[in-house]
């Protein structure tokens, strides 16, 4: 229940931001990132008892070589395989021209990526709430030797739930298949490097992908 609390707080906020309400709509940039990183400090330290400690070493970057061992496979799968995905339905199927040159701005929109979005994201979603939920329900399932539970479809769901009560597009519960990604990433490891990079990653890859496809 905390953790439904903390995420309706957090996101009603963000949505305010984001709309305008409290303030214009240009500051949503840094404000909504910072708006996650709050919710999951002020929960972490005082409304929830974790069974471990989100601002450690290990929560961080867990065993070093798993860590750099998943994160370099998923993303040589992961990556590469939705690109190609991609561009066939757009350039072969919809006979969209593909013209691969860099979005403009790509330095900045990369940075931008990482550290704005992939990062407090993943710190709030699988960082505090799907660690919470395991907390709560325990993870006595296994995938790819990643220990789960219900904890990691459960943040997954209100992630992308997220995405569409802040931005009103319905499209956005697409997030829900990658995020299962993340969650995995999270239970793979047990930290959060892997999935902030991998998060940030595939949003430089499809923002990208959709300069190249501008018909």
């Amino acid at each position: 229940m905390e953790g439904v609390v903390v995420y309706s707080a957090a996101t009603a906020a963000v949505w305010c931001w984001r709309r305008g309400v409290i303030a214009a709509p240009d500051h949503a940039a840094w404000v909504v990132p910072l708006t996650w990183v709050v919710a999951t400090v002020l929960a972490s330290r005082l409304v929830s008892s974790p069974s471990r400690d989100l601002f450690s070493w290990a929560q961080w970057f867990g065993e070093p070589r798993v860590t750099a061992r998943t994160l370099l496979l998923v993303s040589l799968i992961m990556l590469p395989l939705f690109s190609l995905i991609y561009l066939l339905y757009y350039g072969w199927w919809r006979g969209v021209p593909i013209t691969p040159l860099l979005p403009d701005r790509w330095g900045g929109m990369v940075l931008f990526q990482l550290l704005y979005v992939g990062f407090p994201e993943e710190l709030f979603f699988r960082g505090y709430l799907q660690q919470r939920f395991d907390d709560a329900f325990g993870r006595s399932h296994r995938c790819g030797r990643a220990a789960w539970g219900p904890g990691l479809p459960l943040a997954n769901l209100f992630f992308a739930v997220g995405h569409l009560l802040v931005t009103g597009d319905v499209r956005r519960l697409a997030v829900f298949f990658p995020g299962l990604v993340f969650g995995w990433l999270q239970a793979r490891t047990d930290a959060l490097l892997a999935p902030m990079l991998v998060h940030g990653f595939s949003n430089i890859t499809l923002l990208t992908l959709q300069a190249w496809t501008v018909s």
